[in-house]
């Protein structure tokens, strides 16, 4: 690359930080956007007439996309309970940011969640809830 054209591309990437986040994928940043949906709801308050259409809906979605191609073919026909599971999981957990759930004051409960599930996305929100 000659010097101009690394000199313009040097000032965009300051001009345009937000260039760099093309480098995600097209699963991260859908999953970062559903993440940012749920961190808006405990923004605003936790306010539970919104908890069906965000935070329930949300925690579907993000399942249905961190779950593999198997994964979502049983979660949406033979693991309809299991599905129901981890969204009542993901749900709880964004609950309990403002409203205090009692089964996260356990740690064998938030171990079991964070240190011992299988699932990826309880991980994930175990470390951005501030359990991990």
């Amino acid at each position: 690359m000659n010097r101009p054209l690394l000199v313009l591309f040097l000032l965009l990437l300051a001009v345009f930080p937000t260039l760099t986040y093309a480098e995600k994928s097209a699963t991260e940043q859908l999953e970062e956007k559903y993440f940012q949906t749920l961190d808006g709801w405990v923004k605003k308050g936790g306010p539970i007439n919104e908890l069906q259409d965000t935070v329930v809906k949300t925690c579907g979605k993000l399942i249905m996309l961190t779950a593999s191609t198997s994964e979502k073919v049983a979660l949406s026909a033979t693991q309809r309970d299991e599905f129901h599971h981890q969204v009542d999981v993901c749900t709880k957990m964004t609950v309990n940011r403002v409203h205090p759930q009692p089964e996260f004051e356990k740690k064998e409960i938030v171990k079991m969640i964070c240190d011992e599930s299988k699932e990826d996305l309880f991980k994930k929100l175990c470390r951005r809830y501030g359990f991990r």
